[in-house]
């Protein structure tokens, strides 16, 4: 058996956390076992379905305590009372720690993982931009969701692309869970229903869509917004909705255990994110038939129909807006339901793919990777 620890901040609902839980519910158990290493307290939204599937969470959080001594030596006794043949890297602001200890510990395989593509212009996004240089300097393998993130965190070092991958069929229009959904929301039929789906902080810009959706209620009045996600600006935004008079337009959702249907529930999507490395979301409201309209700061590997296009952030609200509301309504949103598998975003084939490369990484075959994840 291949023993794998996945290295991430937490494992509540997000682009990476789904990336591997989709992994994990299909992979075969008694080929590779999955371990988790988690940075904060809390405990996360996939916790006990991981627990369930037998793998081990192992938590040192020293992204709430700030105590990189403590981390660096609880990092050293996990590695010593632990036999990992991989350590799988997500989160890469502590890569340069983690990895580290895992070659000294004699870890063979030690990956780091870019999934993003830039980062948020504050003093704690600088300061991840520093850490990210570490990232790759103790990693014998780097993968990347999308050719923007790897070249944004390995530069010119040589990088694998390893593809974010949904349950296409699961994310496939359903008209009965879009009647329950909208139903269950108060949305009467013909009336816009705009969406959403991602973490409250800066990176998703929650801000411009909501000045967004204001300009999109000047000119459909009865329209309303779909906001599915949690986070650490959830309370700001909801304060910016009531001073624009919006409260009863915005619809706020928590994270939940059914996207597909709120999918199905919506009329559009729309992500206008400051960047991305390559967005689950997006790939899953496609997938839905969902008009989608992205951040032009996006990677455009993105984009794997043609109903999905891009907008410049510095376009302005009113324009986005009347892309939004200028949306087809007559779409035959079944017939996207293939567009995820056609361009190699299925689940089903990319657990195949990570199957054999953590066995070639497990055994030290890396010459045989680049062949493995075309």
């Amino acid at each position: 058996m291949i023993k794998v620890l996945h290295a991430v901040p937490d494992m509540n609902s997000g682009g990476i956390e789904n990336y591997i839980m989709n992994m994990y519910r299909i992979i075969d158990r008694d080929t590779v076992h999955f371990d988790f290493l988690v940075h904060h307290n809390s405990r996360g939204f996939f916790d006990d379905e991981i627990e369930e599937l037998g793998g081990r969470i192992y938590r040192l959080p020293v992204l709430d305590n700030k105590n990189v001594i403590s981390y660096w030596r609880e990092l050293k006794r996990l590695y010593s009372e632990n036999n990992w043949d991989v350590v799988h890297g997500h989160a890469a602001s502590l890569a340069g720690l983690y990895l580290f200890a895992a070659e000294k510990a004699g870890v063979r395989a030690r990956i780091a993982h870019s999934h993003g593509a830039s980062y948020l212009r504050t003093p704690k996004g600088y300061t991840k931009k520093l850490l990210f240089k570490t990232a790759g300097i103790h990693a014998n393998i780097r993968l990347a969701c999308s050719t923007e993130a790897g070249k944004y965190l390995f530069g010119d070092r040589q990088f694998y692309l390893a593809k974010n991958a949904i349950d296409s069929e699961r994310f496939s229009f359903n008209q009965d869970d879009r009647d329950r959904i909208r139903r269950s929301l108060g949305i009467v039929p013909g009336q816009l229903l705009v969406g959403h789906m991602g973490r409250f902080n800066l990176q998703k810009n929650h801000q411009f869509l909501i000045e967004i959706f204001e300009e999109i209620v000047r000119l459909k009045p009865d329209s309303c917004l779909l906001l599915v996600g949690t986070g650490e600006r959830e309370g700001s935004i909801r304060n910016l909705v009531s001073s624009k008079g919006l409260n009863g337009k915005v619809i706020f959702q928590s994270v939940t255990d059914e996207p597909q249907a709120y999918y199905s529930a919506m009329d559009a999507f729309v992500l206008p994110s400051l960047f991305e490395g390559l967005p689950l979301v997006g790939i899953e409201a496609q997938c839905s038939g969902l008009p989608s309209y992205f951040s032009s700061e996006i990677t455009k590997e993105v984009v794997i129909s043609d109903i999905a296009e891009f907008l410049d952030l510095n376009a302005g609200p009113v324009a986005w807006a009347q892309q939004i509301v200028g949306a087809s309504s007559c779409i035959n949103r079944r017939a996207y339901a293939d567009c995820a598998a056609i361009h190699g975003f299925d689940f089903r084939d990319n657990t195949k793919k990570m199957t054999d490369f953590y066995l070639a990484a497990a055994t030290g075959r890396f010459e045989s990777i680049g062949s493995i994840l075309d």
